[in-house]
């Protein structure tokens, strides 16, 4: 993995969310964006496609939530959105990172970057070229990302087994019913992307939902 090299700028991480692949068929991402836009409310900045803007701001009133074009409901034109204007947008908002929650992430940005892969059958479900198109981008989300994120030891063990990414090195942040778990879970890996705590792998431990933020070695 890379590693963000800067150190702190504010005591709080501040986050650019893509969420411009919401409500496109796939109710686990739809449920997981929908969790970390309500847990961590204004800690993110969060892009949408226009038709989601309304479900995004019930969720989190207080967060900065951007619509981008209309176009982004086309896949294609995702895939070169989030080359050509996330980074513009990253650098706008003097975002800490950009946390994409499936593969692909944005290559040229000088921003930490942090990816989850929780969709087993996007890694091993696919033959031919798709398949092999989709492990390539998982290869490159996890080599280039500074935290790769997974909800479970298994995910993180079927990444390894797909792409050949290491099951150590993914950060499980199991998904909890708690939402102040859930948030500081993610705060783990968000601040040690960006090099204010050291790289956090395995599985995540939090004592309380109010404890402090410990990420397990």
């Amino acid at each position: 993995m890379t590693r963000a090299t800067d150190g702190p700028r504010r005591e709080r991480v501040l986050v650019l969310l893509d969420a411009t692949s919401a409500h496109r068929g796939d109710s686990r991402l739809d449920a997981y964006l929908d969790a970390l836009t309500a847990a961590l409310g204004d800690e993110l900045v969060i892009v949408c496609r226009r038709p989601d803007l309304a479900h995004f701001r019930a969720l989190a009133p207080t967060a900065a939530i951007e619509a981008g074009t209309s176009a982004l409901r086309w896949r294609g034109i995702r895939m070169l959105w989030r080359q050509m204007a996330l980074p513009r947008m990253a650098r706008r908002h003097d975002v800490d990172a950009v946390h994409s929650p499936q593969p692909p992430i944005p290559l040229l940005i000088a921003r930490p970057r942090v990816v989850t892969l929780h969709e087993v059958a996007a890694f091993t479900g696919r033959r031919g070229p798709l398949g092999a198109a989709r492990r390539a981008g998982v290869r490159v989300a996890a080599r280039l990302a500074d935290e790769v994120v997974a909800p479970d030891a298994h995910t993180a063990h079927a990444i390894e087994q797909a792409c050949g990414f290491p099951a150590h090195e993914v950060l499980v942040v199991p998904p909890h019913d708690d939402p102040a778990r859930f948030a500081a879970a993610h705060r783990v890996a968000y601040r040690a992307a960006a090099a204010m705590v050291p790289a956090a792998t395995g599985p995540i431990a939090l004592p309380s939902a109010r404890g402090p933020e410990t990420p397990a070695r």
